[in-house]
């Protein structure tokens, strides 16, 4: 088997819809292993040529490349460049290097990958058998598996500990207001950009995006109105407020309340998501109530025009 020295152990390619899961595998094996995630590497990589540095990751300096795949996969920006990476050195040195884990049904692996590289277990297996999975073919590798002692875990312990309590210091403090609106830029700034590209690739879909009354943006399509508004505390508040998100049938105007008195208007789903920090140091949303279901801003909003344009895709086709 492959033997040699590597920065990494294993460089995780995926696309944004399976971030989270690349970075539960990626809690799951970076004590025992040295893993490369982009979530983790992006202030390092900042300030490099990404084109190059990826395609180094991806064919020298990686013992294994681990590929969650989905339709979208290679046709995204560093999707694209990392798919090169691995046909370059699959044509030199043979693919057994690649596990390829589908991560929705009915998607096509690519041609060029050969079948025993692909490992359809995890709907059934489940995550951690997929580490497992991942693991040993490391070892195959040559890679050795790093064995906790009881000190190891102890430090480990301390500094997530450490780690935890400065986010909930950050979160508890004057900054969180700057960071929460930061943050609402993001948001304002994707939904613009699912706008833009929606309509870069047909002038037949009907979608408008608008600026509410609120710090927050309006998507009002087939008579359709999902909106984002934001709610401040206060200035001197340590919490940043909250986001509201509404998805309804009807029309409102920019101050949310209904303009066409012949319709009748549906609340279809909402929901309120605070600003806060992952274990990742990941800016976001989670849930006010129980501060589960965190999603980076992007996440959030495609989210939700998921929701939207499923409605409207199946109004349309009946």
């Amino acid at each position: 088997m492959t033997t040699g020295t590597y920065t990494y152990d294993i460089a995780f390619s995926f696309v944004q819809q399976d971030e989270n899961l690349a970075l539960e595998l990626y809690k799951l094996l970076k004590d025992r292993l040295i893993c490369f995630i982009y979530s983790e590497q992006q202030k390092r990589l900042a300030g490099a040529d990404g084109e190059k540095e990826f395609n180094s990751i991806f064919s020298k300096e990686s013992r294994i490349v681990v590929v969650l795949f989905r339709k979208e996969w290679g046709n995204t920006k560093w999707t694209k460049i990392e798919e090169t990476a691995i046909r370059n050195k699959g044509f030199e040195k043979g693919y057994d290097f690649v596990i390829l884990i589908p991560t929705e049904n009915k998607c096509t692996p690519p041609e060029w990958l050969p079948k025993n590289r692909i490992w359809v277990g995890l709907e059934r297996w489940g995550v951690e058998s997929a580490a497992s999975v991942i693991e040993a073919r490391v070892q195959d590798f040559g890679g050795v598996i790093k064995i906790e002692s009881i000190s190891d875990k102890i430090v480990r312990t301390e500094q997530e500990i450490k780690d935890k309590n400065q986010r909930e210091a950050l979160l508890n403090s004057s900054k969180v207001i700057t960071l929460a609106n930061n943050e609402l830029n993001e948001v304002i700034a994707e939904i613009k950009r699912q706008e833009a590209e929606i309509k870069s690739k047909t002038a037949n879909w009907h979608i408008k995006v608008r600026k509410n009354n609120f710090g927050g943006c309006d998507i009002i399509s087939y008579g359709y109105y999902l909106t984002f508004q934001y709610y401040q505390y206060g200035r001197n508040s340590p919490d940043g407020g909250y986001l509201y998100i509404g998805l309804f049938h009807g029309y409102f105007d920019e101050n949310g309340s209904a303009t066409d008195p012949f319709s009748e208007n549906k609340r279809i789903e909402i929901t309120r998501v605070r600003f806060d920090i992952d274990e990742f140091n990941q800016y976001g949303w989670t849930l006010t109530e129980t501060r589960g279901n965190f999603m980076t801003s992007i996440k959030l909003v495609v989210f939700w025009f998921d929701k939207l344009t499923a409605l409207i895709i199946k109004d349309r086709l009946h």
